[in-house]
């Protein structure tokens, strides 16, 4: 937690009256207070497991792929980090289920409404864009919450129809399946 978060998510409560409860949660040994974030502006507040959870990410974090839905209170990607930084355009995809998927800490896809539009950054390679479109497969047919899996179809990719894109050989490779000018990634892979 940090007051860059507080100004995302915009509680009812003020910034001051949620600091004086962190650093009383700070005392009490319950949160410690750092610099967790590189470029985040101000003290931060994270629990001792997630504290421990950062510093043993291991060498290979920084190659690692993660898929997260925008609305994580993780995501930092939406936030402007230091003084004259601009948000990464692929940061805020829209919709109640849009999804970044990144590597090595830059956004490589998003994707909106399920995964019907998907949008690449513009100099991503082969191999990421292959990953990250398993990777998004994956993550969006596992059930949840006692829901059955559902297929995911692309639509658009890059404003283009998905089947004749730049990326459809990536996808293709990724586990998805030509249907007319989509593709379509199944819940049984």
């Amino acid at each position: 937690m940090s007051r860059d978060w507080w100004r995302r998510e915009r509680p009812p409560i003020e910034w001051r009256s949620i600091y004086h409860e962190l650093k009383r949660l700070e005392f009490r040994g319950e949160v410690q207070r750092g610099y967790f974030v590189n470029g985040l502006a101000g003290a931060q507040f994270a629990l001792p497991d997630a504290v421990e959870m950062l510093r043993a990410t291991g060498e290979n974090a920084e190659d690692a792929t993660v898929v997260m839905p925008v609305s994580d209170p993780a995501n930092v990607y939406s936030l402007t980090l230091t003084e004259g930084s601009s948000i990464d355009p692929l940061a805020r995809p829209r919709g109640a289920g849009a999804v970044l998927v990144t590597r090595g800490g830059r956004i490589v896809l998003n994707s909106e409404s399920r995964g019907a539009r998907i949008r690449v950054r513009e100099d991503a390679n082969e191999d990421d864009v292959r990953e990250a479109a398993e990777l998004l497969g994956k993550h969006l047919v596992a059930p949840r919450g006692g829901a059955r899996k559902r297929d995911v179809v692309v639509d658009t990719i890059d404003g283009v129809r998905a089947a004749g894109s730049r990326w459809e050989e990536a996808f293709r490779e990724a586990g998805y399946r030509s249907m007319g000018t989509s593709l379509r990634y199944l819940a049984g892979v």
